[in-house]
């Protein structure tokens, strides 16, 4: 659970954060504003799927070594 709240943290940090910051710096070159607001909703659903990708990640690690331990169990 660890792994998931850190990713979704730095997701979030990288994603809002620091692109609200570089979008204050490329406004004038690149435009944008209120028009583009429909993309935020996006920015959350990035931001939940990479914690849900780093969840099951961790569930089938998991799993491996827990069956990798069971083998060599068996095998003693």
């Amino acid at each position: 659970m660890k792994k998931v709240l850190i990713t979704m943290t730095a997701m979030f940090v990288a994603m809002i954060l620091c692109g609200g910051f570089w979008g204050l710096i490329f406004k004038p070159i690149i435009g944008g504003g209120v028009e583009q607001s429909f993309i935020y909703p996006l920015y959350a659903g990035i931001i939940l799927l990479s914690g849900i990708i780093v969840g099951c990640t961790v569930i089938v690690l998991e799993k491996i070594e827990s069956l990798k331990k069971d083998e060599t169990d068996e095998s003693k």
